[in-house]
């Protein structure tokens, strides 16, 4: 199998409603090279991040509706349309051989003279793309759906909304947060040079922007818990708590764990921090607490949207990181902007309902943040809106949303509000 077989395999599964990042797994671990998997890896990721401009330019060059072209022929001249459009080290040539000896092997005779036809026409020139507005245009550049493209332009601009669908489909860093329980900033980035990892100082203190480093979970730093994977922008919604040795907080949508470790690391690993998420999704915070050497964290299997008595009156803070669209993690995971208006329409309604429960936690004077890994007012400023129309006793001290253009980091929306009555 080659890099390309298992880019078209991942594809496949993809298209046949795979988890997107479980399906490039399996499709690559029959390849033993590791420039081979991390090939397989660069084409079905950027074919997801590309796809409506990839299939622009296949309609520009196709005698056959998109709608009537096979799915697995499909699968090939994307696959192939990126690697023209997108990879400079990857002749044109290349390209367009290894799709039509796929298709020699994968289609019928006729579809292999479509594909060769096609391919040798885009190799020659792609064109250039034209649309009847801007956020039509940026639509297609940056395989963004149109309707969220009109949202975002209507609070940053064209301008500005470019930069941030360009920020989008990068490569995103992976970023490390040090656990000064065990080590210091310096001293990680020093070992992690040592080992030959691209680390560099982020923007934000304790945070390391790690490049090129391969599995993380194969560092030994990262075996004997000096540090935990999380963004900065995460790691700011957890600093905005305030916590302090010896608070009582409760995480309530706390999954995958990396705010739950910042904030027990916060509290120097006194207190008590309850991490609340789903049966399967709480074992995971557990495994990192233990790994990390964070003993004042328990893990509880609670809804968040769902009261819970012990929790009454208890906390010193909450965070309250919601389940949301997730349109501010796209870089990340490419397949999220897929997703339609009228499928994230209902989340505002949960979240509101999650933070309204979650406000009963609180001791007077505790401190309720509000965070989520979306751009969209209506599950941010809005939800925080109605949650103080509806709670007299709780005001507002800061919210913001944080950029990924603007910043590095995932875009992030965080508010903090604070229990006065």
């Amino acid at each position: 199998m080659t890099a390309r077989d298992a880019a078209l395999t991942a594809l496949r599964e993809f298209r046949r409603g795979r988890d997107l990042r479980s399906a490039l797994d399996a499709a690559t671990a029959p390849l033993t090279d590791s420039r081979e998997r991390g090939l397989a890896a660069q084409i079905t990721l950027g074919v997801v991040r590309n796809l409506t401009l990839l299939d622009y330019y296949i309609a520009s060059a196709s005698s056959i509706p998109a709608r009537k072209i096979e799915p697995l022929t499909l699968d090939i001249l994307r696959a192939a349309v990126y690697q023209i459009a997108f990879l400079d080290k990857v002749p044109h040539s290349a390209a367009v051989s290894e799709a039509v000896s796929a298709a020699r092997r994968k289609l019928n005779p006729r579809a292999v003279g479509y594909v060769n036809a096609v391919l040798r026409k885009l190799s020659e020139r792609l064109p250039d793309v034209s649309a009847d507005s801007d956020a039509e245009k940026l639509a297609v550049l940056y395989s963004h759906p149109v309707w969220l493209v009109n949202a975002i332009i209507a609070r940053l601009g064209v301008e500005e909304t470019t930069r941030w669908l360009a920020e989008n489909n990068a490569e995103p860093p992976v970023y490390a947060r040090v656990n000064t329980l065990k080590t210091t900033a310096p001293q990680l980035l020093s070992d992690l040079r040592s080992l030959g990892v691209n680390a560099e100082p982020s923007a934000l203190d304790g945070t390391l922007e790690l490049r090129g480093a391969g599995e993380i979970t194969r560092l030994r730093a990262f075996k004997t818990g000096e540090f935990f994977v999380q963004d900065p922008s995460s790691a700011r919604a957890a600093l905005a708590v305030g916590a302090k040795a010896g608070d009582t907080i409760i995480d309530a949508c706390a999954a995958p764990g990396g705010k739950s470790f910042a904030l027990a690391i916060a509290m120097e690993n006194r207190g008590k921090l309850y991490a609340c998420d789903t049966p399967g999704r709480v074992r995971l915070i557990a495994d990192g607490a233990s790994r990390l050497g964070l003993t004042n964290i328990e893990c509880v299997t609670a809804d968040a949207a769902v009261f819970t008595a012990r929790f009454a009156d208890l906390a010193d803070a909450v965070l309250a990181d919601v389940p949301c669209s997730g349109f501010g993690v796209i870089r990340k995971k490419p397949e999220i902007r897929f997703k339609t208006d009228a499928e994230v329409a209902a989340l505002p309604a949960e979240q509101l309902r999650i933070l309204t429960n979650c406000s009963a936690y609180l001791k007077r004077g505790g401190a309720l943040v509000y965070s989520t890994c979306t751009v969209l007012q209506r599950e941010n400023e809005d939800v925080v809106a109605a949650f103080l129309a509806q709670n007299a006793g709780f005001a507002l001290e800061e919210q913001a949303t944080l950029w990924t253009h603007r910043g590095g980091g995932d875009s992030f929306f965080i508010a903090k509000m604070r229990k006065t009555q």
